[in-house]
Formats: structure tokens, C-alpha cells, sequence
């Protein structure tokens, strides 16, 4: 491999538009780097309070034998000097599956980002296996607005829902809502049937 340096001086890439950044010194503040490449505006690393609902999952995986899986999922709130991380319950094994769990975090800042892990717990009691990744920065989300977002994995995809408000969150009807698409999904099936 030929590596070829061509003599550019910090004045030609300044003329040319460039930006230069000087790593000599640290930087004061998380969100520094950002504002310094010309984004709109430095991170905002007020505290808020976040809420992460894991609806279902759809398409996942099946083991290399052949046999479902038995996924959970790790949420984990990943900020610049912490990482919070709460799990939802196994459950029954198969392709797609509902967990209806909701997690709260309080004290979180408004730059922080939301990790998806959905695991396959192993049968012989082993190391869990990685079945996918989902990543959203909370700058994404209007805050107290709820946002839902379908996030694809290696094989499969998430559904989830984040509510993220710099005011204490309103009480979770998250379980109402899913009650209610079961309630519809009966009441087509018994249609589709003739209502027999």
C-alpha cells in the first residue's frame, strides 16, 4: 500500500472552507466538539425524565439447531459518565413477541442515548447470544411528545416507545394501548371468520 502526504498548510485549508480542530487542549464540556464543527447549537444536557416502553418484536432469529429462541431485552440509558440498564422478563420462545414493559429513568440528560440489546437466553445456561442492536440519541425526540420508532436487527425488528420531558412524566398507558390492539385484533379475527 502507497501512502502519498500532500503538504497542506492549516492557512490553504482555512482559506478553502476547512474547519481545523487543535486537540492540544480537552475540551471543557461534552457538546463542545459538536458546536465547534458548526452545528446549529451545543447539545442540551439539561435533566430530564425518560421513559422507554419495549412493545414487541417481530421476525427474530431462530437458534443455529433450528430451535425458537427466548429473547429479553437490556435497555440501557447511556450518558457521558453513566450507564443505567434495566431488563424486561424471558419470554416464551418464538419468532415474535410482546413484552408491554415500560422503563422510567429520571436525571437523564436531553443528549443521552438509548441502547436496545435483545438477547437470546441460551438453553444450557451459556453466555446469552446478541440477536440485535438498536441505538437513538434522545436529541431525536420532541420532548413530551411520545415517539415510537420501529428499529430493524440483525434478522427481525423492535418496536418501541420513548417519551423523554424535561416535566415529570404523565402516568403510563402503555399497557392500556396494548390491551386495546388485542382487543382489536379479536374483533378482526372473529370478523374474518363471519362472526361465528
Amino acid at each position: 500500500m502507497v501512502s502519498v502526504r500532500l503538504p497542506v498548510s492549516e492557512t490553504a485549508l482555512r482559506d478553502a472552507g476547512a474547519r481545523v480542530l487543535h486537540y492540544s487542549a480537552p475540551l471543557e464540556r461534552a457538546g463542545e466538539a459538536a458546536a465547534s464543527l458548526g452545528s446549529p447549537a451545543e447539545l442540551d444536557h439539561r435533566p430530564g425524565a425518560l421513559r422507554v416502553s419495549i412493545l414487541e418484536a417481530e421476525g427474530l432469529a431462530a437458534r443455529p439447531d433450528g430451535s425458537p429462541c427466548e429473547p429479553y431485552v437490556t435497555v440501557s440509558a447511556a450518558e457521558l459518565l453513566r450507564r443505567r440498564t434495566r431488563r424486561t422478563r424471558t419470554c416464551v420462545r418464538g419468532k415474535d413477541v410482546t413484552w408491554g414493559e415500560s422503563f422510567e429513568f429520571d436525571g437523564v440528560s436531553a443528549c443521552s442515548q438509548i441502547v436496545i440489546d435483545v438477547w437470546d437466553r441460551p438453553a444450557g445456561g451459556g453466555a446469552a447470544d446478541l440477536l440485535g442492536k438498536a441505538v437513538l440519541g434522545l436529541e431525536e425526540c420532541r420532548p413530551g411528545v411520545p415517539h415510537t420508532y420501529f428499529k430493524h436487527l440483525l434478522e427481525g425488528r423492535i418496536a418501541l416507545r420513548v417519551l423523554f420531558d424535561f416535566d415529570p412524566l404523565p402516568p403510563d398507558e402503555q399497557l392500556d394501548g396494548l390491551e386495546m390492539k388485542r382487543s382489536l385484533q379479536s374483533l378482526q379475527a372473529v370478523a374474518a371468520t363471519g362472526g361465528a
